[in-house]
Protein backbone atom coordinates (compact mmCIF):
# COMPACT_ATOMS: atom_id res chain seq x y z
CA UNK A 1 0.00 0.00 0.00
CA UNK A 2 2.18 2.68 -0.93
CA UNK A 3 0.20 5.49 -2.76
CA UNK A 4 0.86 9.21 -2.60
CA UNK A 5 -1.22 9.32 0.66
CA UNK A 6 0.68 7.33 2.82
CA UNK A 7 4.32 6.31 3.26
CA UNK A 8 6.40 3.62 5.35
CA UNK A 9 8.27 3.72 8.75
CA UNK A 10 10.36 1.11 10.70
CA UNK A 11 9.03 1.08 14.56
CA UNK A 12 11.92 1.55 16.04
CA UNK A 13 11.14 -0.58 19.15
CA UNK A 14 9.83 -3.98 17.63
CA UNK A 15 10.96 -3.39 14.16
CA UNK A 16 7.54 -3.04 12.45
CA UNK A 17 6.83 -1.58 9.24
CA UNK A 18 4.39 0.61 9.58
CA UNK A 19 2.03 2.57 6.82
CA UNK A 20 1.12 5.83 7.58
CA UNK A 21 -1.49 7.76 6.09
CA UNK A 22 -0.68 11.58 5.96
CA UNK A 23 -4.03 12.87 5.67
CA UNK A 24 -5.41 10.88 8.39
CA UNK A 25 -2.39 11.06 10.39
CA UNK A 26 -3.45 6.88 11.58
CA UNK A 27 -1.52 4.06 10.81
CA UNK A 28 -3.20 1.95 8.31
CA UNK A 29 -1.18 -1.32 8.18
CA UNK A 30 1.76 -2.97 10.00
CA UNK A 31 3.43 -6.32 9.03
CA UNK A 32 5.74 -7.44 12.07
CA UNK A 33 9.15 -8.76 11.42
CA UNK A 34 10.14 -12.27 12.19
CA UNK A 35 11.11 -12.93 15.42
CA UNK A 36 15.07 -14.45 16.28
CA UNK A 37 14.59 -17.81 17.86
CA UNK A 38 14.46 -17.27 21.11
CA UNK A 39 17.47 -19.05 23.41
CA UNK A 40 17.39 -20.87 26.30
CA UNK A 41 18.51 -19.06 29.71
CA UNK A 42 22.02 -21.26 29.90
CA UNK A 43 22.92 -20.17 26.32
CA UNK A 44 22.34 -15.97 27.65
CA UNK A 45 24.30 -16.44 30.18
CA UNK A 46 27.40 -17.58 28.55
CA UNK A 47 26.87 -14.92 26.20
CA UNK A 48 26.80 -12.31 28.94
CA UNK A 49 29.81 -13.96 30.67
CA UNK A 50 31.90 -13.75 27.24
CA UNK A 51 30.93 -9.75 27.15
CA UNK A 52 31.73 -9.50 30.72
CA UNK A 53 34.77 -10.68 30.52
CA UNK A 54 35.06 -8.55 27.12
CA UNK A 55 34.60 -5.50 28.91
CA UNK A 56 36.63 -6.38 31.85
CA UNK A 57 39.49 -7.30 29.08
CA UNK A 58 39.25 -3.73 27.85
CA UNK A 59 38.71 -1.84 31.02
CA UNK A 60 41.92 -3.31 31.97
CA UNK A 61 43.68 -1.94 28.79
CA UNK A 62 42.54 1.16 29.36
CA UNK A 63 43.53 1.63 32.68
CA UNK A 64 47.44 0.29 31.72
CA UNK A 65 47.12 2.57 28.91
CA UNK A 66 46.45 5.34 31.21
CA UNK A 67 49.34 4.40 33.65
CA UNK A 68 51.86 4.19 30.83
CA UNK A 69 50.81 7.26 29.72
CA UNK A 70 52.02 9.88 32.34
CA UNK A 71 55.74 8.08 31.86
CA UNK A 72 55.37 8.88 28.00
CA UNK A 73 54.47 12.28 28.75
CA UNK A 74 56.76 13.16 31.18
CA UNK A 75 59.61 11.39 28.75
CA UNK A 76 58.14 13.61 25.90
CA UNK A 77 58.46 16.66 27.59
CA UNK A 78 62.12 15.79 29.11
CA UNK A 79 63.22 15.74 25.89
CA UNK A 80 61.59 18.69 24.76
CA UNK A 81 63.13 20.48 27.73
CA UNK A 82 66.57 19.56 26.63
CA UNK A 83 66.37 21.03 23.52
CA UNK A 84 64.87 23.76 24.30
CA UNK A 85 67.60 24.09 26.99
CA UNK A 86 70.51 23.86 24.34
CA UNK A 87 69.17 26.59 22.85
CA UNK A 88 67.20 28.15 19.47
CA UNK A 89 68.17 26.63 16.54
CA UNK A 90 68.00 29.76 14.96
CA UNK A 91 66.34 33.11 15.37
CA UNK A 92 62.71 33.17 15.46
CA UNK A 93 61.08 34.51 12.27
CA UNK A 94 58.02 35.86 12.33
CA UNK A 95 55.28 35.22 9.67
CA UNK A 96 55.87 39.04 8.59
CA UNK A 97 59.57 38.79 8.58
CA UNK A 98 59.34 36.57 5.44
CA UNK A 99 57.56 38.72 3.09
Amino acid sequence: MSDNNSFTVTCPCCQALLTIDRDAEVVVNSEAREQKEKTSFEERLKVLDAEKRLAEEKFKESVRAEESKKDVLEKKFQDLYKKAKEGPQGPFKRDIDLD
